[in-house]
């Protein structure tokens, strides 16, 4: 929920535009503005065990047969062996959505458990999708969904009076050879731009080992640690440059939801995300380089028309490829598909 909760909201919201009934399945303290209140809500105590947390939830089977529910859809790996035990006892079919190469493995294990009533497989992203098939049978299920973010009218208005950058800087937290080529790279950076201001964005892991490496550096008055919240992801779409310096084989509608109100994305190549191409919809590092790090960053503040061709190309292409009312369409026409229910066509305008 905190490192998507876009794709969560999202879907929920277009499945009930469209006439759906949808009970979300969520863990308890979540506030009614970060997942709605305008649908069922079925609430388990989560844990960071994986045995505890999939226990907790094969325990609702009887809550959501009383509510009559003909389908279930996990959206996280994480949830996907507790989601399988609930599909398996109330009969239902059931859909797995994978956005990380660690979904790789259950895949492989849940994809052959014979006693599912049916198992489909939505992946986020094409090399996703393309992995998975190569672990299950021919005949199984695995879709290409690619997931949806909000397109507003125009781009967020982006201000570098005389280098005052505001770029967001979002890995895991885990100080690595990845963030140890970016860190010296920050350092020229703001040598050069004293008023630049990066916030790290570490997904909730412990940044301490980031943080002192910063210190290191003399960092400490141009860096700030992002707390962990849920939703506030949302809020960070607002920097002028969106910064991805590891690999982490998760898909995230952060990322495109920067390319879609005009934020530039920098990132470290990752070969599970075919989002980030290269010079249309992102600036890419191949290998981890200060220099290179260093080079991009300074021209955002140097070049703005080179950055501005770059947000222009990376808004187009989301708007033809990741809109969330076509990620709605192609989960909604699964959904007819794994209940057996018959598909409307829209009647042809006279």
């Amino acid at each position: 929920m905190d490192e998507d909760l876009a794709l969560f909201r999202y879907l929920v919201v277009g499945l009930l535009d469209e006439q759906v009934r949808v009970c979300q399945v969520v863990p308890e303290g979540l506030a009614d503005e970060a997942v709605g209140g305008f649908c069922d809500r079925v609430t388990w105590q989560d844990s960071s065990w994986p045995m505890l947390r999939n226990h907790r939830l094969g325990r609702l089977a009887d809550r959501l047969e009383d509510m009559g529910v003909d389908l279930i859809h996990a959206l996280d790996g994480r949830v996907w062996t507790g989601a399988a035990r609930l599909a398996r006892e109330l009969e239902l079919p059931i859909i797995l959505g994978a956005s990380h190469a660690l979904d790789l493995p259950l895949a492989a294990r849940l994809g052959r458990l014979k006693h599912l009533t049916r198992v489909a497989f939505v992946a986020s992203t094409e090399p996703l999708s393309e992995a998975i098939r190569t672990k299950l049978d021919p005949e199984a299920l695995v879709e290409y969904v690619p997931p949806g973010v909000h397109f507003p009218d125009s781009p967020t208005t982006r201000g570098l009076e005389q280098g005052a950058l505001c770029a967001v800087v979002s890995g895991d937290g885990r100080y690595d050879a990845q963030y140890e080529a970016l860190i010296p790279a920050l350092r020229e950076v703001v040598d050069l731009y004293p008023q630049a201001q990066f916030f790290f964005d570490g997904q909730g892991a412990d940044q301490r080992t980031l943080w002192q490496a910063a210190q290191q550096y003399g960092l400490h008055a141009n860096m700030s640690l992002v707390p962990r919240r849920v939703g506030h992801r949302e809020i960070l779409l607002r920097a002028d440059v969106l910064i991805q310096p590891q690999a982490l084989g998760r898909s995230r509608t952060l990322t495109l939801g920067a390319m879609a109100h005009g934020v530039p994305v920098l990132a470290q190549a990752d070969p599970w995300l075919d989002y980030l191409i290269d010079q249309q919809t992102a600036l890419v590092v191949e290998q981890p380089d200060p220099a290179r790090w260093a080079r991009l960053i300074r021209l955002m503040i140097e070049d703005p028309v080179a950055s501005q061709g770059l947000v222009d190309r990376a808004r187009q292409w989301v708007h033809e490829t990741h809109l969330a009312a076509n990620q709605v369409s192609q989960i909604l026409r699964l959904y007819r598909q794994m209940v057996g229910e018959t598909i409307k066509f829209p009647t042809p305008q006279a």
